[in-house]
């Protein structure tokens, strides 16, 4: 997915804790498992890498198609507090 494609699509999560990695992924595929297209930004562990070593690193977005954005935010709400839960 490019730059532009992400753009299109909408935050409806956003994780900033120290398992932030961990949280995300588990979003991501609860998301996906409910037939929602989801990704999280950035991708990859470096991010969670970086925050173990003590460091700030930036939040994880989980992002979905904005068709698909109310029921994600149904689906997340079920597993999640509403502190990772992000408001449009």
């Amino acid at each position: 997915m490019n730059d532009d494609q992400r753009q299109e699509w909408v935050m409806v999560a956003q994780f900033m804790a120290f398992d932030m990695g961990i949280m995300a992924d588990m979003a991501v595929s609860k998301l996906q498992g409910s037939g929602i297209p989801a990704r999280r930004f950035p991708t990859g562990v470096i991010a969670g890498a970086i925050g173990t070593a003590g460091t700030t690193c930036e939040p994880i977005r989980v992002v979905v198609p904005p068709e698909h954005e109310d029921r994600a935010r149904e689906i997340l709400a079920e597993r999640f507090d509403d502190d990772v839960l992000v408001d449009q």
